[in-house]
């Protein structure tokens, strides 16, 4: 599952000898009417029905947005989604509903394990991977694993430092990638009302929409250059609603690395689009589920 602030998304995932093959998806609005409580059991609603279906589940996989303890299985902080969200237990709860063991993942992770695994990544043994939304997310592959860090907060792009006395950021810091480059940032810039427009607009020959949308490009292309000076990565694959504005964030964002990368050969770092659409996130969440990445480290 991948929990959204608007929409719970599912996929049903089956291994075999060769590649895991999607069975079934779908979607629901989030239940965010009792805050937590009406989210955690919507969330067992999608599981047992997939389990009834099934007969038997081998395990479940959940992308949050936001920060989890990974051993507890329990969420600590999701801000765009309305709730109290410290220590809910939501890997018990969900396992206890269909007999099945549940693990969490950040929905930034879930969506880079995907790509990686089925989409975009497939082949490279490292990648940088970037959601574009009402947030700015990110992962990464390294070694042909994703990376997690110790507690799974690694690869949290959009937490990058790009303007030391920019905007502040929910997080807490000011400046970060996320401040600059979310969908209420690149509405502001546009100045249209929704990213949709502003896209739309731009294409049309809207000058503002245009000169926001290579601003945001150049702020992540700031981003991407930092990735690479440290990581040295193979590939760079952008997803997330916002990313649909295409070649008009990547041209700018691939200008910037030309005028900031000089340590390593940008030929060989491919910038692309994501293949697996909206069900990457949940397609990486039951990835995690099976074992396909660990907790930690």
């Amino acid at each position: 599952m991948d929990l959204g602030g608007t929409n719970l998304k599912w996929v049903v995932l089956e291994r075999d000898a060769s590649s895991p093959r999607v069975l079934d998806t779908g979607q629901v609005p989030t239940d965010t009417s009792r805050g937590e409580r009406s989210v955690v059991e919507q969330m067992i609603d999608v599981a047992r029905g997939a389990y009834r279906d099934l007969g038997r589940m081998e395990s479940v996989g959940v992308g949050v947005p936001g920060l989890y303890d990974p051993v507890a299985g329990t969420t600590r902080f999701m801000p765009n989604v309305p709730g109290n969200w410290a220590g809910v237990p939501v890997a018990d709860e969900v396992s206890a509903a269909v007999h099945a063991p549940a693990r969490l993942i950040n929905d930034a992770r879930a969506f880079t394990l995907a790509e990686h695994r089925l989409g975009a990544g497939r082949g490279v043994q490292s990648m940088l991977g970037i959601t574009l939304g009402t947030g700015v997310g990110g992962g990464l592959i390294l070694g042909g694993s994703l990376y997690m860090g110790h507690d799974g907060t690694a690869g949290e792009f959009g937490h990058l430092t790009i303007l030391p006395d920019g905007p502040p950021c929910t997080c807490g810091n000011r400046g970060c990638l996320e401040a600059l480059a979310r969908a209420d940032a690149i509405v502001a810039a546009c100045g249209h009302a929704t990213v949709e427009i502003s896209v739309q607009a731009a294409r049309d020959g809207d000058r503002r929409a245009q000169q926001g949308l290579t601003e945001v490009g150049q702020y992540l292309g700031i981003g991407v250059a930092n990735a690479i000076a440290l990581l040295s990565v193979d590939r760079v694959v952008v997803g997330g609603g916002v990313a649909a504005a295409g070649e008009m964030l990547l041209a700018p964002l691939r200008a910037e690395l030309r005028r900031r990368v000089f340590i390593t050969d940008l030929d060989a770092v491919d910038v692309v689009c994501a293949e697996l659409g909206i069900w990457a996130g949940a397609i990486g969440a039951a990835l995690h589920g099976t074992g396909a990445a660990p907790s930690v480290g």
